[in-house]
């Protein structure tokens, strides 16, 4: 594979921090662009692996932006798709990586399959939707990497609930990977040439939540786990209903994008999606390996650790 200059925003995030020591160990020339004065640990390290760390105090001034992006072959924003990033910060991004000659731009995605929903589908997904229109319409290269689910969040545990959570449909196949490997299969996939104007779906692992419970039983037949189920109809209902508090034990999204998503997962069971438009990974990479569901879920430290 042919190595490329690489510029990632949010490098330091969830899946920006494997996915940039990915980039770096695969050999790419990498630029983090950070707003932080001050080294933390992860930019430390990614120093240490042969990064550059540039600062840009303000990521809505073009000109700085495209200074810093100059002689870069792609810019990946691997950040939060909050609706800030995406309507105010993404274009600004893509209009700084247009006048430095960058050629391929990599947008928020990193979950649900955004190009196989049809605009109403929910809000964050339609301000994505909104994006992807000017950024087809730019001229400039793009990949849509979707990694489906992170274990963490769809494997039942008890990091992010009281309980063990379920919702909606139990027999849908959900295709969830861990964070590492999204991370390393989001590196090659963004710098490969085959991606190029495409959509990527990560699909190494598909389990329904009836397979997972049945392992999480499997594993830890003696443990009183308590459950809780949302239904297909109470989804429905929120989605419609939910406001703009955030209530969540865990994340950022509003109360309304956190059921926009989980109506357009549990009962679309749009996660993923296939279509003439989206290469699989495991067609991509056919002998790299992932950790499968069932190693997090006889993990003690997985299932048990808040």
């Amino acid at each position: 594979m042919e190595k490329k200059h690489v510029a990632v925003i949010g490098a330091t995030g969830q899946v920006g921090t494997p996915l940039t020591h990915g980039l770096l160990s695969l050999g790419h020339e990498v630029i983090v662009i950070t707003r932080q004065t001050q080294f933390n640990e992860k930019l430390t390290a990614f120093e240490k692996q042969g990064a550059k760390i540039c600062v840009c105090t303000d990521l809505h001034d073009v000109e700085a932006l495209a200074k810093l992006l100059s002689g870069v072959d792609i810019l990946v924003a691997s950040v939060p798709g909050a609706k800030p990033v995406i309507k105010q910060s993404e274009p600004v991004w893509l209009e700084a990586a247009i006048k430095a000659g960058v050629k391929r731009f990599v947008p928020t995605e990193f979950g649900v399959h955004t190009q196989a929903l049809v605009m109403g589908a929910g809000e964050v997904f339609d301000n994505k939707k909104r994006f992807h229109d000017l950024l087809f319409r730019s001229g400039i290269g793009w990949t849509l990497f979707y990694n489906g689910g992170i274990f963490d969040y769809f494997l039942p545990n008890l990091r992010f609930f009281h309980k063990i959570t379920t919702f909606g449909d139990l027999a849908l196949p959900i295709y969830t990977h861990d964070i590492e490997d999204i991370g390393y299969l989001a590196a090659l996939a963004v710098t490969d040439e085959r991606t190029l104007n495409q959509c990527v779906q990560l699909d190494h692992n598909a389990l329904s939540q009836n397979d997972m419970l049945a392992l999480l039983q499997q594993y830890w037949p003696d443990y009183p786990f308590e459950y809780e189920h949302f239904s297909s109809d109470y989804i429905t209902a929120m989605e419609q209903q939910a406001g703009d508090g955030i209530t969540a034990k865990k994340g950022a999204e509003t109360d309304k994008e956190r059921w926009g998503i989980n109506y357009v997962i549990y009962v679309l069971g749009k996660l993923a999606a296939f279509n003439e438009q989206t290469l699989r990974t495991t067609e991509l990479y056919p002998e790299y390996e992932c950790k499968r569901p069932e190693q997090a879920l006889s993990d003690a430290k997985f299932v048990f650790e808040e």
